[in-house]
């Protein structure tokens, strides 16, 4: 009975991810209207050295659409072209290549994943679009006819009243990659053609998260939490940076995440004002601050949460006035994320907080934003999503179901600081009592990060779960 259950379960599961893919082709397919030919095209293989490659990861606009992950994938869509609406374009089953490098999806896996009924092997692709575009026939092993009608007329009367268009989604406006190379190659062939760019519109579509995406990013919260947490007691023994990391990573794995969204930060003492710390390998300062910014991927979903907390368990009275100035300049932006605000209406809040803190510690000398950009090194914030700083269109406001994630911080870099031109234009007078309130500060660095959702009335604190505060990072670091 448990096993039927558990079968009936993941069989709702599939054909629920099925009907959210299909329903997203089919809001883009209106977009782009009939004249329009949709081609989307898969991540390529990036080498790491020699003949080794790093993990592949899907293009994030046919993850989007498809759901299908592996590589050597190629969609097209037809939206007005009702016998072959959409088609996708796959890597052909081979036992000696899964010998080695594991299993390939079947077309009826693909079909089952994706929602699209027509499955080709990746080699017919440009059969296909030539067809598409010239007229020609797209044969059927059942077919009888020797000589068969166009396969897809109304399209090809489109072309011939240069009314087509190709559309490809140029998002990096790579002009090495697969997009531009398709282009540049039909310009050539059917100049009666436009040719058209798709990342505008996707984007509009995946800023706004549905509630199947927003369950996928909660869960990669909820890993990222549990990280965070063993990250905060870990640190307490470690000697070492790249401790932390493990924690964090066997964390990741433990609970289901197969992979990151992003190199996790690991950051001790002074690594902790650098803003993408990169190394990871440092020893463990043990009266300094240790800063771990990290993020599971779920289903292609990142999230993006960073905490900052004692290597010894207790904050010094320096670490926490700049601890409690963060907290409070980012429980000021959060609370600005309602609809209809910017991620500017946030950053100025965070900006607003963050003045008259830095004032009574000293480290500047009036409420001026140019001064406070000494230590706020960085925007607010981002969009997560598929990318860990996902799509954004900066004249959108915000709207129930994005998503965001909201990030103040204070890096005390003195050396920078007292270089810096804003530094050098203050008054003798002020250069002194900044100087004297530095070697105080000198090496802190506080970043604390949440992942939102705006809702249509408070915004929703989705990484709550992971202490924030000063008080609650030190009781759970006490706790048992």
């Amino acid at each position: 009975m448990r096993k039927a259950v558990i079968l009936l379960a993941f069989i709702a599961a599939a054909a629920n991810a099925q009907n959210e893919f299909a329903a997203r082709r089919a809001r883009l397919a209106k977009e782009l209207g009939p004249n329009a030919m949709l081609v989307v095209f898969s991540a390529r293989p990036a080498t790491r050295n020699g003949d080794v490659t790093y993990p592949f990861r899907q293009s994030d606009d046919l993850l989007y659409l498809t759901g299908i992950a592996q590589g050597d994938t190629t969609l097209v869509m037809l939206p007005g072209e009702a016998g072959f609406s959409e088609a996708i374009f796959v890597r052909e089953r081979n036992p000696q290549a899964e010998l080695y490098t594991g299993k390939v999806l079947s077309n009826d896996e693909v079909s089952k994943i994706s929602g699209i009924k027509q499955v080709y092997s990746g080699g017919r692709f440009r059969q296909f679009v030539n067809t598409a575009l010239s007229g020609g026939t797209w044969p059927s092993p059942d077919a009888v006819d020797r000589i068969p009608l166009r396969a897809m007329p109304d399209f090809y009367a489109r072309v011939t009243g240069g009314r087509a268009e190709v559309w490809v989604s140029l998002a990096a406006r790579n002009t090495e990659g697969a997009e531009m190379q398709f282009v540049d190659d039909l310009r050539k062939r059917f100049p009666e053609v436009s040719f058209r760019d798709a990342y505008p519109r996707v984007r509009a579509m995946r800023e706004v998260k549905s509630a199947a995406e927003l369950a996928s990013i909660q869960r990669a919260v909820d890993i990222t939490v549990a990280a965070q947490k063993a990250a905060m007691k870990r640190v307490l023994t470690a000697t070492n940076e790249a401790q932390v990391d493990a924690v964090v990573g066997f964390t990741f794995r433990d609970m289901g995440a197969p992979h990151w969204g992003f190199p996790s930060i690991t950051a001790s003492g002074r690594n902790s004002t650098t803003l993408h710390y990169e190394a990871n390998d440092a020893p463990v300062d043990r009266a300094g601050l240790f800063l771990t910014d990290i993020g599971a991927e779920i289903d292609g979903y990142s999230c993006d949460v960073t905490r900052t907390y004692p290597a010894d368990g207790k904050f010094s009275p320096e670490q926490r006035a700049v601890h409690d100035a963060v907290y409070a300049a980012q429980s000021a932006a959060i609370a600005v994320m309602r609809p209809g605000a910017r991620l500017g209406d946030a950053d100025n809040a965070a900006i607003a907080v963050l003045g008259p803190e830095l004032v009574k510690m000293g480290l500047i000398a009036k409420n001026d934003p140019r001064q406070v950009f000494l230590y706020f090194r960085h925007t607010i914030g981002h969009h997560i999503g598929l990318d860990v700083h996902d799509v954004w269109d900066r004249d959108r406001r915000a709207e129930p179901g994005m998503t965001f994630a909201i990030e103040p911080g204070i890096y005390v870099r003195k050396d920078d600081v007292v270089a810096h031109p804003t530094f050098l234009k203050l008054p003798k007078e002020d250069q002194e009592k900044i100087r004297a309130a530095l070697e105080r500060y000198d090496g802190i660095g506080v970043r604390i990060e949440d992942d939102i959702l705006v809702t249509s009335a408070e915004p929703r604190i989705l990484s709550a779960a992971a202490p924030r505060s000063a008080a609650e990072v030190e009781a759970w670091q006490a706790s048992k």
